[in-house]
């Protein structure tokens, strides 16, 4: 019985043997990455934001780029077609005009925009209108409403371009700080996360020296939030919002603005006022301006 046992381990052994000798692996992985068909869409991009400005846009939903704490859903083909046109008309092109090349953008702005479809809500009734991380990307919220608004340059800039100049201020401010004199105009009085609670209206938070109620959470986002305001309204829309407030809060918010247009000067020089003559100039075209074409 051994002698045969014995036989039959042999037999299994040259089998196995001989199995090992005659598989061969193929030299080619399985796992191949196909090339991805590229849409008109994606070709206008590569031309119009990666090769001009070195911009990146996500269009296509990324779940690692994104917040998974909110339930998003993707934006669409069209609606971002819409929204990445509408920035550089309204957005980059008017910085490119007013510096005379397209570096100040190029050096600046993030390089990724992320496009969400839907809104990003939280548990207190508020939503997020944008989120910028360090100075690398900023995130877009619903996208999707976008072309029931094409025209409505109120909608555009309260959910667009009041974020994109307010996060882009940001970036500016982390690269040349502004002077410790706008932080004392009011001092004392900013109040962090109360900021959504704490104020009865918009005429309050004005009459208190801040142009919004967000301002008042602290002093970078004052001074921001009166950037992107300022901007993207002309000079009578500035002047009626400053007008919902009182007289002492009206000055306290213009002797901050000085200090933002002498920062904007100075630093950058950009003169405020030609910046948003420029911009307004586009809001006011806006209804001429394609938002489809991809030609």
């Amino acid at each position: 019985m051994l002698t045969k046992y014995i036989f039959i381990l042999s037999v299994i052994t040259l089998f196995i043997t001989v199995s090992c000798k005659e598989d061969k692996l193929d030299p080619n992985s399985v796992f191949v990455n196909s090339p991805i068909p590229q849409s008109e869409f994606d070709l206008w991009l590569q031309k119009n934001f990666v090769s001009n400005y070195n911009i990146e846009v996500l269009y296509k939903y990324v779940d690692i780029e994104s917040d998974m704490d909110y339930n998003l859903s993707p934006a669409s083909y069209e609606n971002s077609v819409r929204l990445a046109k509408l920035i550089k008309y309204l957005a980059l092109e008017p910085y490119d005009e007013i510096t005379g090349s397209k570096e100040f953008i190029k050096m600046n702005f993030p390089k990724m925009l992320n496009f969400i479809g839907s809104g990003a809500y939280n548990n207190n009734g508020t939503f997020i209108l944008g989120t910028a991380e360090g100075g690398r990307k900023i995130t877009m919220f619903l996208v999707n409403e976008i072309a029931e608004n094409a025209e409505d340059i109120r909608f555009l800039n309260e959910f667009f371009f009041k974020t994109i100049h307010h996060e882009f201020g940001h970036i500016l401010n982390q690269n040349k700080p502004y002077a410790v004199s706008f932080r004392i105009i009011s001092e004392g009085k900013y109040i962090q996360d109360s900021w959504n609670s704490n104020w009865a209206s918009e005429a309050a938070a004005i009459s208190a020296g801040f142009i919004s109620p967000y301002a008042s959470k602290a002093h970078t986002e004052d001074f921001v939030e009166i950037l992107s305001t300022y901007i993207t309204n002309s000079n009578t829309e500035w002047t009626n919002i400053l007008n919902r407030g009182s007289a002492a809060g009206r000055d306290i918010i213009n002797s901050k603005l000085i200090i933002v247009k002498d920062y904007m000067l100075q630093s950058w020089n950009i003169d405020l006022d030609k910046l948003r003559n420029n911009i307004i100039a586009r809001q006011n075209n806006l209804s001429n301006f394609d938002q489809l074409s991809l030609k």
